[in-house]
Parts: C-alpha cells; structure tokens; sequence
C-alpha cells in the first residue's frame, strides 16, 4: 500500500514537472516567424495558390480512368 502511494506520488510530481515546463526561452519568446504569412515587398499578402496534391500524377492518371 505505502509503495503504491510513493508511485502515485512520483508519477504526479513528474506530470506537474512535465506541465509546467515550456519550449520557450526565458528573455527571447517563442520563435512565431516561422509561422508568419508570406508577403510582398509592399507587406501585402501574398494571393497565390499553393497546388497540393494527394497522389502522383501517375496515380490521379489512373484513378480517372473508368
């Protein structure tokens, strides 16, 4: 009984640890430019349409095919 309540009790401590941790570093933030939407030289937006594609063309041939 006293072990399973040692466990228990590790097992939260490293949870909490886990939780209350982040990836971000002190003085500097989290790096979001990554993550930015692409723009023009103006700052705009940019409009264009990315082309993404499930299969290969090969396969989207095949598919097409009665």
């Amino acid at each position: 009984m006293k072990n399973t309540k040692k466990i228990m009790l590790l097992c939260l401590l490293g949870l909490s640890l886990a939780t209350f941790t982040t990836s971000c570093k002190t003085g500097e933030g989290c790096n979001t430019d990554k993550y930015a939407a692409a723009t023009d030289k103006d700052g705009n937006l940019s409009m264009k349409k990315g082309k993404s594609n499930l299969y290969s063309k090969k396969r989207r041939k095949k598919m097409r095919r009665p």
